[in-house]
């Protein structure tokens, strides 16, 4: 059964709380401190791991004491490149990375390697990201699930990344910054599922302190660690971003082109419906579900290609099987055990030509 982790951020999130939390989880502190230095080949700074005296339970906090900055963004990913990081912690470590500076780039409107993060170019964010990356890891964690990001006062950066990666949100003071734009792109690329707490067994949970005192706040964010309990979670959940666009102007030999254009792109699907529109004019809407991180790129095709003036937008959650694929086939894993497979069209149709079976027989 997989092993879960769920972080509540009622209280805001940022990369040393998170850090701090899994510690409290059970990392231990110096082997993680030895086991980054190692790997970034940077020694000159150490993991500085406190109580905070101020709330009212033993929250742990972390702060990473060093004084190491960097020259620029692009420094600070070779030197993820460059380390001995297990490959997957050194992807996700390089996407979580890249998701900061493109928020930073669009916030100042810069070409990324334009882009220097003044207060971010320190050892802080290198570890803070590298270190929620390794914890996950060390923990044993298959799947990480969030609630709503409560944001308080967010940075510019901030508002960028949770608009490009659909991260829903509250806020509980207007005067104080709740969420860092470091922990809002560590969760947002490391979360699959943002919402209630599922239905678990928890076998273990963590703590993990901010440094600031702010009124009318823990500033702890907790992390339960545990299994889905029997059958209450038989599947998994994502979250996607739904297009939508009504069109009945438009030249019909158009959409097929469109709908090419739109899965080339990045869109995970791409469809049309018939609808009837006002004053009787038969029309049509064309609805794409892609990730946030195309989503600009798919609307500029919407609006370039087509005749529409406006594109609805909407986060949707979705209920997925576990799945894999290869170059002919799709397999998607009930939870009973059984496998659902089905074949490319294309490859089946290609068979058909090759062989003379029935095309329906190959999809079969």
């Amino acid at each position: 059964m997989k092993k879960i982790a769920y972080f509540n951020c009622a209280s805001g999130i940022a990369g040393d709380m998170i850090l701090a939390a899994c510690i409290d989880a059970g990392v231990k502190a110096r082997e993680l401190e030895s086991h980054l230095r190692r790997c970034l080949k940077i020694s000159d700074w150490r993991l500085k791991v406190t109580v905070n005296p101020h709330t009212h339970y033993p929250a742990q906090q972390v702060t990473v004491v060093g004084t190491r900055t960097f020259a620029s963004p692009r420094v600070m990913q070779s030197v993820i490149s460059r380390s001995t990081l297990a490959p997957a912690i050194k992807k996700r470590s390089l996407e979580i990375f890249d998701c900061l500076l493109t928020a930073e780039a669009r916030v100042h409107r810069l070409h990324p390697d334009k882009v220097h993060f003044h207060e971010l170019n320190s050892i802080d964010t290198l570890v803070d990201i590298t270190g929620a990356c390794t914890c996950l890891n060390l923990l044993g964690i298959d799947d990480v699930y969030a609630s709503p990001v409560n944001i308080g006062n967010p940075a510019p950066a901030t508002l960028e990344i949770l608009r490009a990666n659909a991260v829903p949100v509250s806020a509980s003071t207007a005067a104080h910054e709740l969420a860092t734009p470091t922990g809002m792109a560590i969760i947002a690329r490391t979360a699959r599922h943002f919402g209630n707490l599922p239905v678990m067994k928890i076998t273990a949970s963590g703590m993990g302190s901010g440094t600031r005192i702010i009124p009318d706040s823990d500033n702890v964010l907790k992390l339960l660690i545990g299994e889905h309990a029997g059958s209450a979670q038989p599947f998994s959940g994502d979250t996607v971003i739904l297009l939508e666009t009504n069109i009945d102007d438009m030249d019909p030999r158009v959409y097929p082109y469109v709908l090419e254009k739109l899965m080339a792109a990045g869109a995970r699907d791409a469809w049309l419906a018939q609808v009837l529109m006002k004053k009787g004019r038969p029309g049509m809407i064309i609805s794409v579900l892609c990730d946030a991180d195309v989503e600009q790129a798919l609307c500029a095709i919407l609006f370039g290609e087509t005749t529409t003036l406006g594109i609805r937008r909407s986060v949707r959650e979705r209920v997925v099987l576990e799945r894999s694929q290869t170059k002919s086939k799709k397999i998607g894993f009930l939870p009973d055990g059984k496998k659902k497979t089905s074949m490319e069209f294309e490859t089946a149709q290609m068979r058909a030509r090759k062989t003379g079976a029935p095309l329906r027989t190959l999809l079969r």
